[in-house]
């Protein structure tokens, strides 16, 4: 226990003052490798609509590994849960399934970092791969194959990178990332790659971080979007598949106790230029925490 503490406060004094009482954007990748980033544990849930299908997601994000003061280790086990309203096989009834989903292992490397007195400028990349462990054979109660939208993962298995910046000074944070994710081939149906882009603005209170115990509260405004390249299925491009959306996503975050933070979001769509016909998005909430193993 003495030596859990010793290495808390270690962490707590090495750490810019105002990069210790720094929240972290909600879904905005963040370019810290310290305190929140490093050998801790987030989980949260978000709910998500779109047209006849809602989904629940609830990622348990592990940070097991640090190997470095500028590297992190990231392991996200998504829990899934998905219903489907009235379908045509089905007028009336309602088609559910729920279970794990394709896990991501990613690495960060913050290759850039200048501490100053009043804040911190970093820029971090990440590697991350993606297995195909959700399922994509779960059966109708007619025995033939539900829709692809009900299925948990997509079957095939992907690799991604993202470059990330973050400007702290004082009591403001400025956080910036771009990423791209290319996904395999499974029975001829190829995803659509997905190039991703983020901002996030965050604002603490109070001003000034007086102690390790001081409770800060973090206010953020995102921007997160994402462009989607068409769907191939069996050969053939289909038309109605990828476009760009993105969310306006307010959120607050509270910093309980040294090692516990609270947090929530609200993401709101405001650009769904997707290809051909397809549902619309609507509003997204989430809600989760955030705990550092010292």
């Amino acid at each position: 226990m003495i030596g859990k503490v010793l290495l808390g406060l270690a962490i707590f004094w090495i750490t810019p003052q105002t990069a210790r009482g720094q929240g972290l954007p909600f879904h905005t990748p963040s370019a810290m490798t310290t305190a929140f980033e490093e050998r801790g544990l987030r989980s949260f849930t978000m709910l998500q609509s779109r047209g006849e299908l809602t989904t629940s997601v609830t990622p348990v994000v592990l940070l097991p590994f640090a190997p470095h003061q500028r590297v992190t280790t990231t392991l996200v086990l998504p829990v899934v849960w998905k219903r489907l309203g009235a379908s045509g096989s089905f007028p009336g009834e309602t088609l559910t399934n729920g279970g794990l989903g394709d896990i991501k292992v990613s690495v960060k490397w913050a290759f850039f970092v200048k501490n100053r007195l009043a804040g911190t400028t970093r820029l971090a990349l990440v590697a991350s791969g993606i297995a195909p462990t959700g399922s994509t054979d779960e059966t109708l109660p007619t025995g033939e194959v539900a829709p692809r939208a009900l299925q948990l993962g997509m079957g095939s298995p992907g690799v991604g990178a993202s470059l990330i910046g973050l400007w702290l000074r004082d009591r403001w944070a400025i956080t910036t990332s771009a990423g791209y994710t290319i996904r395999g081939n499974h029975e001829g149906f190829e995803p659509g790659s997905v190039a991703r882009y983020d901002v996030a603005v965050g604002f603490r209170i109070p001003a000034h971080i007086e102690t390790i115990h001081t409770r800060t509260l973090q206010i953020y405004l995102e921007w997160n979007g994402s462009v989607t390249a068409r769907t191939r299925d069996a050969g053939a491009t289909l038309p109605d598949s990828g476009g760009h959306l993105a969310y306006l996503s307010p959120g607050l975050q509270w910093v309980v106790l040294p090692q516990l933070l609270l947090e929530g979001s609200l993401q709101i769509p405001v650009v769904q230029a997707f290809h051909g016909t397809q549902p619309r998005f609507g509003v997204r909430p989430g809600l989760g925490l955030r705990y550092l193993f010292f």
